[in-house]
């Protein structure tokens, strides 16, 4: 936890910036200085750490938050006007990623655990199919792509498959 509400930004024993830490590889991060905000905040980072694209979130509560009693029943309604969550990909980028991979030569796909949080392995199937692109994993990718298809190089990496690492050093486009 954090040094007290009163002690933050006096250069306290112990005092971390910890949202400031963290804020480049985090969703979401914030520090909670009021106990009636600490529910409503849980819910908020639990949302975005949990739509979209999964990842990170952290909520910095200071030691005298962290004991307080409070009534809330937990129930608090979430504030976020600034978060909408993009689930459709921009046309314009689309076609122009359609673009490059059609002009490359010895395209690759690298695939992970992303394809499999958002259930989307028919769709890597019919892209990889389609467009006759070999595909690879990443550790947490295994699964996304069915290993017995042609266009399957198995997982890539000091674990994975000799001819995975082979095809990733000689593409001249990784899609990943």
């Amino acid at each position: 936890g954090q040094v007290r509400t009163e002690l933050i930004g006096n250069d306290a024993f112990q005092e971390a910036d910890t949202t400031g830490i963290t804020r480049p590889i985090t969703k979401y991060n914030c520090i909670v200085k009021d106990v009636g905000d600490l529910a409503r905040t849980i819910r908020e980072a639990f949302y975005i750490a949990s739509t979209g694209r999964p990842g990170p979130v952290l909520i910095d509560i200071p030691v005298d938050v962290a004991v307080a009693k409070h009534s809330q029943d937990g129930c608090a309604t979430m504030k976020l006007p600034g978060y909408r969550v993009r689930t459709k990909g921009h046309a314009r980028q689309i076609s122009m990623a359609a673009e490059v991979i059609n002009k490359s030569e010895r395209p690759v796909l690298y695939v992970g655990g992303g394809v499999i949080s958002a259930n989307a392995s028919e769709e890597l199937r019919t892209l990889a199919e389609k467009a006759h692109l070999p595909v690879t994993t990443t550790l947490l990718g295994l699964g996304s792509y069915d290993q017995r298809k042609p266009e399957s190089l198995d997982m890539l990496g000091m674990h994975g498959a000799a001819y995975a690492n082979y095809a990733v050093q000689e593409c001249d486009l990784l899609i990943a």
